[in-house]
């Protein structure tokens, strides 16, 4: 039971390697700066989607792109590179 529920609020070094590199790609993609708030709020997104299972960084990269396109005020953002 204590593994489960580590595994719920930690991000192992490898996990938190895939969000970081996730993050780092939807920045560049948006020319979004790492350090505007917007970008902090780019940061706990990627997270809360790794955390519902979305565990591979293409499938999380993918899920990622498909919020924020549907998200308000990013609409102009449809032309992403591929990983």
């Amino acid at each position: 039971m204590l593994r489960r529920r580590f595994n719920h609020t930690c991000l192992s070094p490898l996990d938190l390697a895939n969000c970081e590199r996730v993050f780092d790609q939807v920045c560049a993609d948006e020319n979004l700066d790492p350090l505007d708030p917007d970008a902090e709020i780019l940061a706990v997104m990627v997270v809360a989607i790794f955390r519902n299972a979305h565990t591979s960084e293409r499938e999380l990269l993918e899920a990622v792109r498909s919020r924020r396109q549907k998200a308000p005020g990013t609409e102009h953002q449809s032309n992403y590179r591929k990983v």
